[in-house]
């Protein structure tokens, strides 16, 4: 798929949402209901990719950090930690969590979703404003697959579970 042309647009208020359908209610709801409240609201930011008559996709981010109470046993906050080069003494390292991610339906299976996390991997590491170390996410279940091929990682065995799964990508891998 040509990425070239379409443009990432953060959103605003007076943005109008082009059509947009990823197939699930919550992502397509958070979009068009909630995505423009959170930027308000100062929870995270909303970036969409677009061309002229609708939208391809959208992630939301905002501030994470990821902490030995986020792991829930020693033994992964331990394992987390070997994986982080440099100073492994922190109790916590910064991190830029991905809040949402949608692709439309008409739009997956093309790259769309893996040409945004590299394109969030590259610009944390090029144009890292505030520090971050690791991108992470709470990945629904439907979508672990697609973070492991991405190179993302668990950080704990105690949510194997749960509807959603808490990942990580380290930063400083990309050198």
């Amino acid at each position: 798929m040509d990425f070239s042309k379409l443009n990432f647009i953060r959103l605003t208020q007076e943005h109008a949402i082009k059509p947009f359908d990823c197939e699930d209610s919550d992502l397509n709801e958070f979009l068009f209901e909630d995505s423009k409240n959170h930027l308000k609201d100062l929870f995270a930011v909303t970036y969409i990719l677009e061309d002229k008559d609708r939208t391809i996709a959208f992630f939301s981010l905002l501030n994470d950090k990821v902490s030995f109470k986020d792991t829930k046993s020693k033994t992964s906050w331990e394992l987390f930690r070997e994986t982080i080069t440099g100073n492994t003494t922190l109790g916590s390292y910064p991190a830029m969590k991905v809040g949402r991610l949608g692709v439309s339906k008409e739009y997956k299976g093309n790259g769309v979703g893996r040409f945004i996390l590299d394109y969030l991997k590259i610009l944390f590491v090029t144009n890292n404003r505030t520090g971050c170390r690791c991108i992470t996410v709470d990945a629904y279940c439907q979508s672990l697959a697609f973070y492991e091929k991405n190179d993302f990682i668990y950080l704990t065995t105690k949510d194997e579970n749960k509807d959603t799964r808490l990942m990580y990508f380290d930063l400083n891998l990309l050198g």
